[in-house]
């Protein structure tokens, strides 16, 4: 280590244990908190694949292009963020006929659903609950035993309609 700069150990180890187990050719490390001889090789791996002396010293451009390195793994790797799309304070139901922006979200949902299964046909992402919508809303109201369905989009219906999504 250089002492003009003060690095997290575990931060180090952490960045080069990401590289290890995303294959590139750098020695396994673990996160013990101590700059021994495994974190050594493991720098001294990491410089050299990345032009740089082969050494076991964690200046500043090291520290740099690890972080860099690592974090492209992190971010190409990560989990992918959910989104909650349901407009319920401006829309609290959209009729037949009716635009809104929910119905996209719903209309996207369907087709997905059709995929998988029987019983949805037609429905286009146009935002407008026209009639393919709506005979997929009863369709899936009826599915539920709920023949009390005009076809609106409600949160009962979202609901039943985001439960069918996520299970597939």
């Amino acid at each position: 280590m250089n002492e003009e700069h003060e690095f997290n150990i575990r931060q180090i180890q952490r960045a080069l244990r990401i590289l290890h187990k995303n294959g590139e050719d750098i020695p396994i490390v673990y996160e013990d908190g101590i700059f021994g001889e495994e974190t050594e090789r493991a720098v001294i791996a990491f410089r050299a694949q990345n032009g740089l002396s082969a050494n076991g010293t964690v200046d500043y451009e090291t520290w740099v292009l690890l972080m860099e390195r690592a974090n492209e793994f992190i971010r190409k790797n990560a989990e992918p963020f959910p989104i909650f799309p349901y407009v319920s304070d401006e829309e609290d139901s959209v009729l037949p006929d009716e635009e809104g922006k929910a119905i996209w979200f719903l209309q996207a949902m369907l087709i997905a659903i059709a995929e998988r299964y029987s019983g949805i046909d037609g429905v286009v992402l146009n935002g407008i609950n026209d009639e393919a919508t709506r005979n997929a809303i009863k369709y899936i109201h009826r599915c539920e035993a709920d023949e009390n369905c005009d076809g609106a989009l409600t949160r009962r219906t979202w609901n039943s309609v985001a439960r069918l999504f996520n299970a597939i």
